[in-house]
C-alpha cells in the first residue's frame, strides 16, 4: 500500500512538472490538466476508500472534472477556428 502511494505521489509530481514545461500549447496543457486530474481522483478514491466511506463527494469530483475538461475543449475548438492554430503565445500579443 505505502508503495502505491508513493507510485501516485510520483506520478503527480511528474505530472505537475510536465504541465509546468509545456505551456506552448493550449492542447499539451489540456492534457497535462486531465493527467493531473486522473492522478487526484486515484488519490481522492484511496482517501475515501481508508477513512470515509462516502463516495458521493467522489462523484460530485468526477462531475467537475468532466465540465473542466467540456470547457477546456471549447476553448481550444474556438482559439483553432479563431487563431488558426493552439499556440498560447498568440493569446498574449497585444493588439492595438
Amino acid at each position: 500500500m505505502n508503495l502505491f502511494i508513493l507510485v501516485l505521489f510520483f506520478m503527480l509530481f511528474s505530472g505537475i512538472l510536465f504541465y509546468i514545461f509545456n505551456f506552448n500549447h493550449l492542447l499539451m496543457m489540456l492534457l497535462g490538466l486531465e493527467y493531473l486530474l486522473l492522478i487526484l481522483s486515484l488519490l481522492f478514491l484511496l482517501n475515501l476508500m481508508m477513512f470515509i466511506k462516502q463516495y458521493l463527494l467522489l462523484l460530485i469530483f468526477f462531475i467537475f472534472c468532466i465540465s473542466e475538461s467540456v470547457l477546456g475543449l471549447t476553448i481550444l475548438i474556438l482559439m483553432v477556428r479563431m487563431y488558426g492554430n493552439d499556440y498560447l503565445k498568440s493569446l498574449m500579443i497585444l493588439q492595438c
